[in-house]
């Protein structure tokens, strides 16, 4: 993703011209020239493994791709968000995101419905909430590729498996507000946040109160 500046290039004898806000997918060595502008440019890299690239059939004829839909620059900023504010759901968020926009150059179908695994997914995230978890982790526990596994989990659950390890989360400092008299900022490091003030945004955006406010109303 282009954050400022930008340029002209030639990739696999395909035009780019680089502007802020262009998100675009090119492939490993590719053959390419590219001359910046006057102000240069600042870019965002996302380095796609070698074998998330094979799973994706979808994958194997595109070579490079401009990426300008809504959809798609909006998951490009959450990932610069995640990198800007980063916890214990972090790297699972993030992993996720590059699944789906995967899937958006690929063009693969994903289809609704529940198969055995997500259920088993779940639990494994509530278990694991004091840590960090990776895609490929819960690949292996449920038995399923990485980019089968993510975006079947958000086609079944309605959130990507990092939304849900933070939901997970959040769920418990919220019991940790209601429950005990540990100050906010002690709750948000046990909850796995950078600090009060990110707490206070994630669980503001589900909850629709501060954390404070939370606690204030269910004390009386």
């Amino acid at each position: 993703m282009v954050l400022a500046g930008g340029g002209e290039g030639v990739y696999h004898g395909r035009e780019v011209r680089s502007r802020p806000g262009l998100v675009g997918f090119f492939r490993d060595q590719m053959r390419h020239k590219f001359v910046s502008g006057a102000r240069g440019i600042r870019t965002m890299h996302v380095v796609i493994p070698a074998g998330v690239l094979r799973e994706n059939r979808g994958l194997r004829e595109v070579v490079v791709e401009e990426l300008d839909c809504t959809r798609i620059v909006g998951m490009a900023l959450r990932v610069l968000r995640e990198l800007s504010a980063a916890d214990r759901s972090s790297g699972l968020v993030m992993e996720s995101l590059a699944h789906e926009m995967l899937d958006a150059v690929s063009g693969v179908e994903v289809r609704s419905g529940r198969a055995g695994w997500v259920g088993v997914v779940r639990d494994y995230l509530h278990d694991m909430h004091d840590r960090s978890v990776s895609l490929d982790e819960l690949s292996a526990v449920a038995g399923v590729s990485r980019g089968h596994l993510a975006r079947g989990f958000k086609a079944s659950v309605g959130m990507t498996t990092g939304e849900y390890h933070r939901r997970v989360r959040v769920a418990r400092a919220a019991r940790a507000l209601a429950g005990t008299d540990e100050s906010i900022a002690r709750v948000a490091q046990g909850a796995g946040f950078a600090d009060q003030a990110h707490l206070t945004r994630v669980f503001g955006g589900l909850y629709g109160v501060t954390p404070s406010v939370y606690r204030a109303l269910l004390k009386g």
